[in-house]
């Protein structure tokens, strides 16, 4: 029997069968009203219409992506739940996704029934968390938190969740190429909020154990002594150990990341600062071409 009042649904996917898919299935199988949208303009104008249910979004889309659309969703319609579809599995993509606050993460290829059964799932959490408001005593809103402004301005947004597919394959061209130049063990590109953008060779516990510990000292001795020597581009600093040596370079505007080197410590180190620099200076550029996000609507 279908709802008197079904749940409203935003489909949001470039892929024309995905999107028959998922209409066909919530429509018959679930009864719920489906809107569809091809892009994140047309994605946008219909949330700024209706206060959807749930969003269900591909990770890609033809304009901006699923995480600009999530970041927006969580701007103008804080109740509405939201569902990303990535074409495969990535660990990068799903921690970026629930950080940004999506309620479930999935990948193709799909099980209509399991995407049901995730979905009813989601809106019967939704129908609980609405029934507890209206029977609690009206509390005022809390104020958007500092790390999700952050996040939802475009002024601000980290850099992983501001690059597209090209730019992804673009920059860990660089880093495998780097990662062959110098013999190194590991490259890695770290944007400001500890996502890592872009990845080559193997990382092991001691590794990880030594990146961590890099990436969070103060480099603002190194950066002072940058600005003396008027190296105002990068900010590059060396920790070198029994086994292995560190390089990090902090570069970028208004992306800030750093690259991260990781060598055995009879490399050479003048070698690696040379490729790395220079590896550094690449995706500067790269960086430098992924456009901002349009500003969110004043209301």
């Amino acid at each position: 029997m279908k709802n008197e009042h079904p749940e409203r649904i935003l489909i949001v996917a470039k892929d024309e069968d995905l999107r028959a898919q998922l209409t066909d299935t919530l429509e018959q199988a679930g009864g719920f009203a489906t809107v569809e949208s091809t892009n994140f303009e047309e994605a946008l104008s219909e949330i700024l219409l209706t206060d959807f249910d749930l969003i269900i979004t591909e990770a890609e889309l033809p304009d901006l992506s699923g995480m600009d659309l999530l970041a927006v969703v969580g701007g103008l319609r804080p109740g509405a739940r939201v569902i990303v579809i990535d074409d495969d599995l990535s660990a990068k993509s799903a921690v970026a996704v629930f950080r940004l606050g999506a309620v479930d993460y999935l990948y193709k290829p799909l099980n209509m029934s399991f995407v049901l059964m995730q979905i009813e799932r989601q809106l019967e959490m939704k129908r609980l968390i609405s029934h507890r408001k209206e029977t609690e005593e009206p509390a005022r809103p809390a104020p958007i938190s500092r790390d999700r402004a952050k996040r939802l301005d475009p002024r601000t947004r980290p850099a992983a969740l501001m690059l597209g597919r090209n730019q992804f394959k673009r920059i860990n061209q660089q880093l495998n190429q780097l990662l062959q130049h110098v013999r190194a063990a590991f490259v890695g590109l770290v944007d400001t909020d500890g996502n890592m953008v872009g990845a080559a060779g193997t990382l092991d516990d001691y590794d990880l154990q030594i990146l961590t510990q890099a990436l969070s000292i103060d480099h603002s001795a190194q950066k002072s002594l940058a600005n003396l020597l008027e190296e105002t581009k990068f900010h590059s600093t060396y920790f070198e150990g029994d086994r292995n040596g560190v390089y990090i370079i902090e570069f970028g505007s208004p992306f800030t990341v750093s690259l991260a080197v990781i060598c055995n410590a009879d490399v050479k180190p003048g070698m690696v600062w040379l490729y790395s620099k220079r590896t550094a200076a690449n995706i500067n550029e790269i960086l430098q071409s992924v456009p901002q996000p349009r500003s969110l609507p004043k209301f």
